[in-house]
């Protein structure tokens, strides 16, 4: 009869606060206690683990109408999809993209650029010459040439590589050489122990660990009621059991009743769907346009699509570029820097224009003299 009053206090006491913010909170808490249990399973390198959580994470990101309370720290899901594909990066037959062409890691490299605001300077520089290495590194190491080069010609229109770093890979691609000393200093465990130390960092400042936090109390709370419990059974079986006994072992069977009728309900999400992610940086309006987003969570299945992708390294046939498209590209220039193709995307609506699609044509307003 107590449990049904206090249980019904509660529920009189949550009907008088906002529900969606209520909701809200409690979304963020799970949000938080997935993605600290994807960073664990990811150092500790469990690939089932990960996976197996990261379909949780990524439906309830899904289901969350807004991030209004977490728009002061990169998205939590961007970083999740680096992780999926860094920790398949071994694996070529795993992919994250409608072109089968692009790999894991490939595919891990633009989001780490929209990245570079959340991390240290020297570390994001680190990380990204280690992906770049190792996209070319795993294919060598595969015994894939093929896919190696086509990876490095990805690589030189895709990212900025510098030009002795690029010279030394061309040279690992033409002779196969999967031991080469620049692919033994910048190995694939340098790439996953860096990307640890992001995530400590990360996690410092930005993540919530409530969750973890107050049921790692409630568990130590019963391990203390348990190591009670037991030496006092002996002299339980031989002493009647008083009314003060009787009433301690009713109030903490109330306790764990209540515990029970506090658990969420079900469905605690909106069932409305929403449009892919993007990175936070994008300003543009969400729209169903050609281009899809490049950070799908999970895998893809790894047969061809005939829908074309963010992300490709086939060439495309040239459309005309217009006068309101140069003038976006200008300002995404101006304001990201030349090189920085990706960004640029995300923050400008472009129809169906790639990465090498904007750097072609900044080469060739800059080749006619365009004013800037």
């Amino acid at each position: 009869m107590d449990t049904e009053c206090a249980s019904h206090e509660i529920s009189s006491s949550t009907e008088k606060t906002n529900v969606v913010e209520v909701e809200s909170v409690v979304q963020s808490w799970m949000v938080d206690y997935y993605f600290a249990t994807l960073c664990r399973h990811f150092k500790a390198r469990s690939g089932p683990e990960f996976h197996k959580a990261l379909k949780i994470f990524e439906a309830l990101v899904d289901e969350l109408e807004s991030c209004s309370h977490r728009s002061g720290h990169p998205s939590q899901r961007t970083i999740c999809c680096l992780l999926a594909r860094v920790i398949d990066g071994e694996e070529l037959d795993v992919h994250y993209d409608r072109v089968t062409q692009i790999t894991p890691l490939m595919s891990a490299l633009p989001i780490w650029e929209s990245l570079k605001e959340a991390s240290d300077t020297d570390l994001h520089a680190k990380i990204k010459t280690l992906l770049i290495v190792q996209s070319v590194a795993v294919c060598v190491k595969k015994g894939n040439s093929k896919l190696a080069k086509e990876t490095l010609q990805w690589l030189e229109k895709e990212t900025e590589i510098p030009e002795k770093l690029q010279g030394k890979l061309t040279a690992i691609v033409s002779k196969k050489d999967a031991y080469d000393p620049l692919l033994m200093n910048l190995t694939f465990n340098q790439l996953l122990e860096n990307i640890d130390m992001f995530l400590d960092a990360f996690s410092l400042e930005s993540s919530s660990v409530f969750l973890l936090e107050a049921a790692s109390k409630v568990v130590e709370a019963r391990h203390e009621r348990s190591e009670k419990t037991l030496p006092e059974q002996d002299r339980n079986e031989r002493m009647p059991s008083s009314p003060e006994s009787i009433q301690t072992e009713e109030n903490e069977a109330q306790v764990d009743l209540l515990v029970l009728n506090m658990r969420p309900k079900r469905k605690l999400l909106s069932k409305q769907t929403h449009d892919p992610w993007k990175p936070e940086t994008a300003k543009k309006e969400r729209t169903t346009g050609k281009r899809t987003s490049i950070c799908k969570v999970s895998r893809r299945s790894s047969s061809p699509s005939e829908l074309q992708s963010d992300v490709c390294v086939t060439s495309k046939t040239r459309r005309k570029w217009t006068l309101i498209e140069d003038r976006k590209l200008k300002a995404g220039v101006k304001k990201h820097g030349e090189g920085n193709w990706r960004m640029i995307l995300n923050d400008f609506e472009f129809d169906n224009r790639t990465g090498v699609n904007l750097k072609d044509r900044w080469r060739t307003l800059k080749s006619k003299g365009e004013d800037f």
